[in-house]
């Protein structure tokens, strides 16, 4: 009687034990990892918003900015005026009013785990969120885990082209036979998809399934004398060259770095000693960005 009665008390022990463990098992579905928009992969500016942390969360605003700092993605800034994304460190979930409301979030903040939530500094917009459930003790570490998250993902959606995959753009034979036509005699090439750009006067769009990959969406270059003189290719977001392969073919080209007259950013820029290719790249601190790539004649 004494077994019995142990046994089935055991049995359920047991089963009072089994039933969260299989529930939590059921619950814990894989998350559906979201493309990272556009628009965070192109940013360049970042600011962080830790106002509503009290207490320990506080710990995570700083945390926020030293991994930030050492990815050296972003020039991080103290006017959030003047950044592309805001990193907003919270215990509460983002309500999309980050534009809106009248000063710092005021709803009672119970610190059980961190939130990470990037804004869109222009609309307001959530562009990537994902939180940390990990208690008050450890909201420094959770920090660093959703950023290096992050990192991952646009990591993970950086197209990294090859030297040799830019390289072979130059003297394709599509793009070749515009050399030095007049922009008329380009539109009259229905078949390659020339179209003006609405606006600008220098430049042709052109689209050509017959070149390589990286150059498959470029604008021929207008001259003085309107003759096209040779085409550009304006790297989209999300693509790069890594600058240590320009570095070992250094020998090849003439290197220079000034300022963009209208966006005051740094430019490092490598043009090939035969004047055909010119790279250009966006410096970001110390990372540099290939912002863009120019044939000529």
């Amino acid at each position: 009687m004494h077994l019995l009665r142990s046994g089935v008390a055991i049995c359920v022990f047991s089963c009072v034990l089994a039933v969260p463990f299989w529930a939590a098992q059921k619950d814990q579905k894989p998350r559906e990892r979201v493309s990272v928009p556009a628009r965070l992969m192109s940013a360049r500016y970042a600011a962080i918003d830790c106002d509503a942390c009290p207490r320990a969360l506080a710990k995570a605003g700083i945390s926020a900015r030293e991994v930030l700092l050492s990815w050296n993605r972003f020039t991080i800034m103290e006017d959030r005026k003047k950044a592309d994304l805001i990193f907003l460190v919270s215990a509460n979930p983002y309500l999309g009013d980050y534009l809106t409301r009248d000063g710092p979030d005021t709803r009672p903040v119970f610190i059980n785990g961190v939130i990470l939530t990037v804004i869109d500094a222009r609309t307001g917009q959530a562009l990537w969120t994902d939180s940390r459930q990990s208690g008050s003790w450890r909201v420094v570490g959770a920090t660093k885990d959703l950023i290096e998250e992050l990192r991952t993902q646009v990591d993970s959606q950086t197209n990294r082209w090859a030297f040799d995959e830019i390289f072979r753009c130059s003297g394709t034979p599509p793009y070749q036979s515009f050399a030095f036509a007049t922009p008329e005699e380009a539109l009259a090439k229905t078949q390659l998809g020339v179209a003006r750009i609405a606006e600008r006067t220098d430049r042709l769009n052109i689209v050509s399934a017959g070149v390589p990959g990286f150059c498959r969406k470029a604008q021929l270059v207008i001259g003085p004398n309107n003759k096209i003189i040779g085409f550009e290719v304006e790297v989209p977001p999300g693509e790069n060259l890594d600058i240590g392969e320009l570095l070992e073919r250094a020998d090849q080209f003439e290197f220079t770095s000034d300022k963009d007259k209208q966006s005051q950013k740094v430019r490092f820029t490598a043009r090939t000693r035969d004047g055909k290719i010119l790279i250009e790249y966006e410096m970001n601190g110390r990372q540099s960005i290939l912002s863009r790539v120019s044939y000529f004649y």
